[in-house]
């Protein structure tokens, strides 16, 4: 099958599970839909492997530096200058922790430091999904990191949010 028609297909698929999981309710169930409906897809036919094409990761960047772009409001500012120091303090933490890591997977040569770092630090998937990408890190590695935080955290959310006495 030619490469362009496979991502063709991913596409569709990846839209089809979306809107499932949107549909269901799930929490980023667009996401996670579409996540899980190319990897059930790629599990079943078991030889559908399409490397990301150039131009194909140009465009998703740039979605997604628009999609973040956007999503700025200039009353952030205010917000940011009241939550700097917890913001710096959890970002420093996570990064630090993720650092740690991604020392320890290395030094026991489970993953290269690249994967490592990557597959280890905190944010947003399809962010560091991108430098991984471009950084030549294990890609498949990174994004079983990431997925199953994701996952995690949205299934492990809604009980922790319940059980824990958090100021409302």
């Amino acid at each position: 099958m030619h490469q362009n028609f496979g991502w063709l297909l991913y596409l569709i698929i990846g839209t089809l599970g979306g809107l499932i999981g949107a549909r269901l309710k799930i929490p980023a169930g667009s996401l996670i839909g579409a996540m899980m409906a190319v990897i059930f897809y790629k599990l079943m036919v078991k030889s559908a492997i399409w490397p990301i094409p150039k131009n194909v990761n140009f465009l998703f960047q740039v979605a997604l530096g628009v999609m973040v772009g956007a999503a700025f409001q200039p009353a952030m500012l205010a917000s940011l200058k009241k939550l700097c120091i917890p913001i710096l303090i959890s970002t420093v933490t996570l990064v630090g922790v993720g650092l740690i890591l991604s020392i320890i997977f290395t030094r026991l040569q489970i993953l290269d430091r690249t994967t490592a770092y990557l597959g280890t630090s905190p944010g947003a998937m399809s962010g560091i999904l991108v430098l991984a990408f471009e950084g030549g890190a294990n890609l498949p590695m990174v994004v079983s990191f990431h997925f199953f935080r994701v996952v995690f955290v949205l299934l492990t959310a809604p009980l922790i949010l319940k059980l824990l006495p958090l100021a409302k």
